[in-house]
């Protein structure tokens, strides 16, 4: 299949699009493309064979990706949950930032890399990096004129962050990729009801080798992060949802309500009735991992002539 090239001018300046877009469609996916600009997108949940420059690289819940605008690519054998947040950049955005970190940033790396660029996120880098990306969305949305500004900042915080110096990269302390890998599969609700027994089996490890890691890297103990996760979720279910406290405690892999109600006063310092009730609590939960309120949407693909590819090629 002949890749098609996109323009950035139907995507950022088609009425109505923003900078970042939130795919799931399975035919779009599969799309095979190059691009006139620059793109970062990440694995929101899910799993996918990145299919890019001829090469097939795995994709997971956490990947975090800079795709350079003659990189050929498409996403294949996808899982029925894979989804992907995607930030348009126009080249000339890229070529004035990298001149603005200078020569020591040694973009070459980036731009020149027979695959792109990738970085495995943890859960709290995961987390954290959906809400910036669905605050983008709403800039765009709601901010207008001062949106431009906010998405350079992001774009600007993407790259110095996850791609950053490459001998920051090699010197600094990082999280060992199988507990990224766990605590990333702690994300789905068939793992975290099932606590502790399931992250003890997923990880391959004894116990007390996946508590001594925990507390190095996460800063928690295994218990601490499996509650965690099932708290998250049972906050997201009280503000979304009239389901009742006993049965979200229970769907959520607590044995006993009284519990579940500690640990989610020690969590949220309050209880879940009362922050059922709040109303600030029901709007900050509006945008949660893997559950965009604003399920902005590329635009399809419009194949173009012969002619036209030739010209975007120049």
């Amino acid at each position: 299949m002949k890749p098609t090239r996109l323009q950035s001018s139907s995507f950022i300046d088609f009425p109505g699009r923003g900078y970042a877009s939130y795919i799931f469609d399975k035919k779009q996916l599969k799309f095979l493309h190059s691009h006139d600009f620059y793109e970062i997108f990440l694995v929101d949940r899910g799993n996918a064979i990145h299919q890019v420059n001829n090469l097939r690289l795995p994709l997971y819940a956490g990947s975090l990706c800079f795709v350079r605008p003659d990189d050929v690519h498409c996403y294949v054998e996808a899982s029925e949950d894979f989804k992907i947040i995607n930030i348009i950049i126009p080249e000339q955005i890229i070529s004035n930032l990298f001149a603005f970190l200078g020569s020591n940033y040694d973009a070459e790396r980036l731009c020149h890399s027979q695959t792109p660029p990738c970085v495995s996120l943890d859960y709290r880098d995961l987390s954290s990096l959906i809400r910036d990306f669905e605050q983008l969305i709403l800039y765009k949305k709601i901010l207008k004129e001062k949106s431009d500004t906010m998405y350079r900042i992001a774009i600007f915080n993407l790259l110095t962050k996850y791609f950053p110096l490459q001998q920051v990269q090699k010197t600094s302390a990082s999280i060992p990729q199988w507990l990224k890998l766990l605590s990333l599969q702690m994300l789905t609700k068939e793992n975290f009801t099932k606590g502790l027994p399931t992250l003890y089996k997923l990880s391959g490890k004894s116990p007390e080798y996946v508590s001594r890691a925990c507390k190095k890297y996460l800063g928690k103990t295994p218990s601490q992060l499996v509650n965690g996760i099932r708290l998250e979720h049972a906050a997201m279910l009280l503000v979304t949802t009239d389901i009742p406290i006993i049965e979200i405690s229970q769907d959520c892999g607590f044995e006993s309500l009284s519990y579940f109600y500690h640990r989610f006063r020690e969590q949220y310092c309050t209880t879940p009735s009362e922050f059922r009730k709040d109303k600030t609590n029901s709007d900050s939960m509006v945008y949660r991992m893997g559950d965009l309120s604003i399920k902005a949407e590329i635009p399809a693909a419009i194949p173009i002539n012969a002619n036209a590819l030739k010209k975007s090629r120049r």
